[in-house]
């Protein structure tokens, strides 16, 4: 299992870029294939991320944090500091194709566009937020490890993927978004 979690930190290049917004990112996530819920708890600020995960597959708990800033890239578990080499940060996604998209849809207090995408058999819609200081581009591949690439922008709020069923099988949803001072030491790795 503790593979699954190493394979899931491969991260893009964007994840290391500055970005405009600097606080706490709070999410929930839950993907019905591995079983898995999870809580993120995302540190910005400038070049530097940190992703605080809370995840549970099955019957399998587990804690870990991924750091990404102008060092690199580290996953943290277990007391131990594992490096993300360059080599794993280039991730080819499918591209969707947009279904419909309808504008000034409310969530959790955010004005979105709310887009639905089809793969030719899931649909996935996300609830995209602008004004926040962050995009699509800048999630981590952490978090969009099932998204594949969209045109639009807007940072997604929620996301739900369906499969040709109607089912839920991935879910990505924000649940607080704290623009506030992220003290440097965040992004320390010991």
């Amino acid at each position: 299992m503790k593979n699954l979690f190493i394979a899931a930190i491969v991260l893009t290049s964007s994840w290391a870029t500055a970005q405009n917004f600097e606080g706490v990112i709070t999410m929930n996530t839950t993907n019905e294939a591995m079983m898995e819920t999870a809580t993120l708890t995302w540190y910005l600020k400038g070049e530097n991320s940190r992703m605080d995960i809370d995840s549970k597959a099955g019957d399998h708990a587990t804690q870990y944090t991924v750091i990404a800033d102008t060092k690199g890239m580290d996953m943290i578990a277990d007391g131990q500091v594992t490096a993300v080499p360059q080599t794993a940060m280039s991730v080819d996604m499918k591209t969707q194709q947009l279904v419909s998209e309808t504008k000034n849809v409310s969530v959790n207090g955010y004005n979105c566009t709310q887009a639905v995408f089809t793969d030719g058999t899931n649909q996935t819609t996300y609830w995209l937020a602008e004004g926040i200081g962050l995009g699509f581009n800048d999630l981590p591949f952490i978090i969009k490890r099932n998204m594949p690439k969209i045109s639009s922008s807007g940072f997604p709020l929620k996301m739900e993927k369906r499969d040709a069923s109607g089912k839920i099988i991935l879910s990505q949803d924000v649940v607080s978004i704290t623009p506030s001072t992220v003290s440097n030491s965040k992004f320390e790795r010991n």
